[in-house]
This record gives C-alpha cells, structure tokens and sequence, in this order.
C-alpha cells in the first residue's frame, strides 16, 4: 500500500487533488461522449469531496496545527483547526454541486461540457490546496490560479455580458494578486521569510504592520467581494453555470475571508483596535448594500450574487468584532464574534449553494433567469420550489434553520460590544446591531420578492406555463442542502461547541462555556440546548396546530380554481411583478441607487470594455494559467 491510500488527511486531500485533475482533463478528452464525460467528471469530483470532508473531519480533532508533505505532490501543507474548517465549508457545497454537475454537462453542447467539466474541478483542486498552503507563495499562486479558472468558466458564453463579466473579474483578480505581493513582499523584508510559522513568530514594527495589513485587507477584499471592491461579483455568478456560481459563493470567496482572519488575528499578531474598527465599517456597508442592491435585481442568480455580499459582510461583523475584542482584551467577545463569523461562513455555504443550484433548476427546465417572465413554477416543479423556500428562509435567518442560529450568535456578541469599557465599541455595538436587522429586514423582502414572484402566481410566459421537473440528481443536490440546513438548525446547540473549539484555538483563548456543557450562553443570557431544539422545532408547527384547532367546521380548503380578483377574471398581468416589489425601496434609497451610476461613470466603462482590451487579457490569461501549471508542477 502506498503512501496515497493510507487514509491519513495528507493521503487524503493528495488523492483529491490527484482526482479533481484527471477528471477534469479526462472530461475534456471524452466531451464528445456527454453521458461518459459526465460521469467521470461529476463521479470523480464528488469522490475528491468526500475525500477532503474526510480529511477535514481529521483536521478538525487533529489537536495543534503542522505541517505536512503531501504524498506523490510534494507540496507543503499547513494543518490546523482553521484550515480543516475552510475546507469542510467549501467541500460540502462542492460534494452537491457536482451531483448537479452530473446532470447539467449531459444537456449542454460538447464545447461547455468539455470547458465547465475542466475548469471546475482546476477551480475546486487550487481552492482546496490554497486554504492548506503553508507560506505566501503558495497561497498566492494557488488563489490565482482559481481565480484564472473563475474567469474562464465565465467568459465560455459567447455574449457581451459575459464578455465584461470576465474582463471586471480578470481585472479585479490581477488587482487583489498585486495588492497581495506588495504585503507579503513587505513582510518578507521585514522578517525574511514568506512561510506563515516564521511570521508568527516575527515582531513587526506598527508601521509594517499597518501597511501590510491594509495592502492584505484591500487584495483579499478583492477575492470576497467587500463592497467597495465588489464589481466582479454580480454578473460573474449570472454569467458562470450555476454549479461554478455556486462555488464562486461558498469557496472562492471564502478565500478570501480566510485571508482576513489570517492577516487580522494570526500571522500579525495582537491587531490594533483601528483595524477591527475598520472591518467592522466595511462589513456592514457590505452587508446593507449588498441586501439593498438585491432587491433591484430581476436576475435570479445577480440577486443571489448581491446576497453572498450581504453574508459576506455579515460574516465580517464577525470577524471584525473578534479583532475589536482581542484589541480590547475581551476574550469573550473575541470568541463569540470570531464563533458566529466562523459558523455562518459554513451555514452561508449550505444555503447560498442550495439557491444557486435551484435557480439553475429553473434556469434547465425554462431557458429563463428574469424572475419577470417566470411564476407558477411551485406547481411544475414542486421538490425545487421547497427547496428554494428553505434555503431562502435560512438566507433570511428565520428559526429553526442555520442561518437563524449563526446571526443569533452575530446579535449575541454585537450586544457584548456594547458592554465594553470603551466609548467607541459602546455606541458601535448598538448601530451595529441596528444594521443588521435592517439587513434581515431586507433579506425578508427577498423571500417574498423571490418566492412569490418566481414559484407563486400565474406563468408569466409560455416556457414558464411549460417547465417540468429537474433530473434527479440536480433535484436531489438542493433537496439534500435544504435538509442540512434544517439539520444544522435544528442541531445547532451540540455543532457550537466545535466551531467555539475553532474560535479559541485560533485566539488562544480560553474554552467558552457551552463548549464544556450543555448550554448556549453568552455573558448576557444561557439557555438550555434541549430546549433550544425543542423551541426551534416547534416553533414552525404552533401556528399550523392552532390553525387547525380553531377552524371548526369552515369552509374546506380550495384545491383548485383562479385567485380572487375582487370579481374580475383573473390573468397573469394581475400578478405583483419584481419591478412594482421593490418600487417603493427604489424611490427610498434613490440616492444610494445612483451611487452605482456615479461610481461607474459611462466613459470610464466605455474605455475599459473595448473589444481588444478583453481580447488580450483572455490571451494573457492563458498564457498565466499556463505558466502557474508549469510552476506548480514543477
């Protein structure tokens, strides 16, 4: 027996990697065959997955981090309780998406078959060995060369959209890369060394420090999309098949989340109260606008891309109290803070995948994104339509699912940041606060806007009146995603505890309470996990058992016949459509609405969309990719 196969998470993720590009390029030589290409690109992506959940789960209960040599690739690979969590949130989404990928490459032409199969598992292989990288150098290498993948996979559609799609996130992408050389390269000549355990150990000078952390905050905001530097986002998840959408959300951009917590609460030591102040400024003007944006979207998959910002920023208001709490010396608040980012960055994975693969679904069986054309799908296409219910409700942080019980702690410790002793932190905490359940406010909207425009109603158009159920498999992958984030509700109280471990291993802080006994508790309130579950699982059911008791002997429900229209026949032009939804917000925020307009200004746009320009940077992008292959192979 070889090394490879010994089950170890070294011999694990070696053969995930090993698996993720021989199926990719044996996908691209047997494209002519879609039901053979097909399954050897879906089968073996989801056999790469299940290999790295499984060396995550070690990773995870494998105590102080290491470094290992991956067997056959002789790559250097960093082991800790972070770096298992990051892989175990991107590794789950990707295990449903290439279920779904098993049946979209059947019903695509020969050329997306052969481009997305390849494409997708490269992506999948450089995000995996980027979040075990050891030292800058790899992790720089390897993100860029996921995010050459990204590219590529968005500008396979042979249209203007996509063309400027790919061109915002090339641009972007060599943007954040540069930013990334010029902090690591500071810190290289400061310290001398690149590898991550050395910079630990290295005292920096504040200035050092400040600048490189800010030159880190800009290139790693650029791979996670921070508002605002987010103009690759939207039209690249619409842009990309919805499988590719999806990993852009729950893996890609988490990349660059890691990146933060790296840069703000381990390779730099203590941070100064000034940068967690800034995280916390960005995250929620990520957040807010990221939700407010979304509403003015007709396109599913751009809305959906607009919310990934908005949990984006909410998993940063985490982050940045975790930096504002070591800062303060509150380890406490540094737990719990760094607790509810780490927990919703898995939690947005499981329900922002479960979308995106639904609303391809849809995409599949209608030929349509615009939610204006679509309505009536619940009838035709009833297992998609629970699914996008559940996931949405999660998205909206709604009990008993994950979403309700990762923004419950978010609140938690945004309310111990009002405790603090200093002045800052105590009128933050509340504004905060105040924030965020605006963001819920709007991501309520969306539900309705979404569900009711898209799934209730009468057909809007004759593809619409005409759609019939996904395929098995692409309906089976968000099914069993809107299952775990029931699951992940539901259980929450017992799956706390391993993501605290996390939490305080990386500060070095203290085991919270619940993690040693059976509460949830924050220095404000404990609460007993039993009841908990209880609460959350009987919450959705009340209203239907009081609903049914005090019926009586009514009317019995209608099974079928036209909606009530005040005597009038009913038609589909009676129906509330996504504009008329969100009128009344475009006509509130009407002065943050032309901020997009005033940002982006048409002659700028003009002169960076000329047809060479997106020309060359394709070619160059092959010759990169090119490049760092031969690199990493090297």
């Amino acid at each position: 027996m070889t090394p490879l196969f010994t089950l170890t998470p070294a011999s694990l993720l070696a053969l995930a990697l090993i698996l993720w590009l021989l199926s990719g390029i044996a996908c691209w030589l047997v494209a002519a065959s879609a039901r053979l290409s097909s399954l050897i690109s879906g089968a073996g992506s989801m056999l790469a997955s299940l290999a790295v959940i499984t060396a995550a789960l070690q990773i995870l209960h494998s105590g102080p981090a290491q470094r290992i040599t991956l067997p056959v690739l002789a790559y250097t690979a960093e082991f800790s309780v972070l770096n298992g969590l990051l892989l175990l949130a991107m590794s789950v989404p990707a295990l449903f998406c290439s279920l779904y990928a098993c049946a979209w490459l059947k019903r695509v032409d020969r050329r997306k078959r052969a481009h997305t199969g390849l494409w997708c598992n490269l992506l999948m292989a450089a995000l995996t060995a980027s979040a075990v990288s050891a030292n800058a150098t790899e992790l720089i290498l390897m993100m860029e060369m996921a995010a050459l993948c990204a590219y590529f996979l968005i500008v396979q559609t042979d249209e203007v959209k996509s063309r400027r799609a790919g061109l915002n996130q090339f641009l972007c992408g060599r943007l954040g890369t540069l930013c990334l050389i010029l902090a690591f390269a500071l810190l290289h000549h400061a310290s001398g060394s690149v590898n991550f355990e050395v910079l630990r150990h290295t005292e920096f000078t504040a200035g050092v420090k400040s600048v490189a952390f800010l030159l880190a905050l800009t290139g790693f905001g650029l791979y996670a999309g921070i508002i605002p530097l987010h103009a690759w986002v939207p039209q690249s998840h619409s842009s990309a098949p919805a499988h590719a959408a999806a990993l852009f959300s729950s893996a890609l951009m988490k990349m660059g989340i890691l990146g933060v917590i790296k840069v703000g609460l381990d390779l730099l030591g203590a941070p100064p109260l000034w940068w967690g102040l800034v995280v916390l400024l960005l995250a929620i003007l990520t957040a807010f606008i990221g939700g407010l944006y979304a509403l003015m979207e007709h396109d599913i998959r751009r809305l959906l891309a607009y919310h990934t910002l908005e949990n984006i920023g909410i998993i940063l208001l985490g982050v940045g109290g975790a930096m504002v709490g070591v800062a303060l010396n509150l380890p406490m608040l540094a737990s719990l803070a760094l607790l509810a980012g780490l927990f919703h960055l898995f939690n947005h994975g499981l329900f922002k995948t479960a979308l995106f693969l639904g609303a391809g679904e849809v995409e599949m069986q209608t030929g349509i994104k615009d939610m204006e054309k679509l309505g009536g799908i619940a009838r035709l296409m009833p297992w998609t339509a629970v699914a996008m219910l559940i996931a949405l409700m999660s998205m909206a942080a709604l009990p008993p699912l994950n979403g309700f019980a990762s923004e419950w702690l978010l609140y938690q410790s945004l309310f111990q940041l009002s405790n603090s002793h200093v002045l800052i932190a105590r009128l933050l905490g509340p504004l905060l606060a105040v924030g965020l359940a605006l963001t819920g406010a709007l991501a309520l909207m969306c539900i309705a806007k979404v569900f009711g425009v898209t799934f209730l109603g009468a057909p809007r158009s004759q593809a619409a009146a005409n759609a019939t159920p996904a395929p098995l498999p692409m309906t089976l992958s968000s099914v069993l995603l809107a299952l775990l984030c029931v699951i992940f509700g539901i259980a929450s109280p017992w799956v706390i505890p391993h993501f605290s471990a996390v939490a305080t291993s990386l500060l070095n802080a203290p085991l919270m309470p619940f993690a040693s006994h059976d509460t949830v508790v924050s220095g404000i309130a404990g609460v007993s996990a039993p009841m908990i579950a209880l609460l959350l699982l009987g919450m959705p059911i009340l209203p239907w058992l009081i609903a049914s008791l005090l019926r009586g002997n009514r009317l019995p429900n209608r099974l079928r016949g036209d909606a009530w229209a005040c005597g009038y026949g009913h038609s589909p032009d009676m129906v509330v459509t996504a504009t008329g939804f969100a009128q009344p917000l475009r006509v509130m925020f009407a002065p943050l609405y032309r901020l997009r307009v005033c940002a982006t200004p048409a002659a700028l746009v003009a002169s960076l969309h000329q047809g060479w320009l997106g020309a060359f940077c394709r070619r160059l992008a092959f010759i990169e990719l090119a490049v760092l292959l031969v690199v990493a192979f090297a």
